[in-house]
């Protein structure tokens, strides 16, 4: 189980409605309109999670990974070519 670094606190509503606090769902990843389970564990506790990433947080996501990529491009010193780094790493081997 994951340590606790903040414990938030709340009240339901009459309706039995529960409100999720800023900081928690930014912690687990849970974007507006955003789909979640809720399980109860073996500890008899609710767990809430998000069910997956939306079409935009993928994008950005690909995007942020592209741009750190291409700050990368060129940087290596070795000297060597693919080809001679993947073949030492991957011994004899011949595709």
């Amino acid at each position: 189980m994951n340590a606790h670094t903040k414990i938030e606190t709340g009240r339901m509503t009459s309706k039995g409605q529960v409100l999720l606090p800023k900081a928690v769902r930014d912690a687990i990843g849970l974007a507006p309109n955003a789909p979640y389970k809720i399980v109860v564990n073996e500890e008899n506790k609710a767990v809430i999670s998000p069910l997956g990433y939306s079409p935009e947080e993928a994008e950005e996501r690909a995007r942020r990974m592209r741009k750190g990529l291409n700050m990368l491009a060129g940087t290596g010193t070795s000297g060597k070519s693919t080809d001679e780094i993947m073949r030492e790493l991957r011994g004899d081997w011949q595709p």
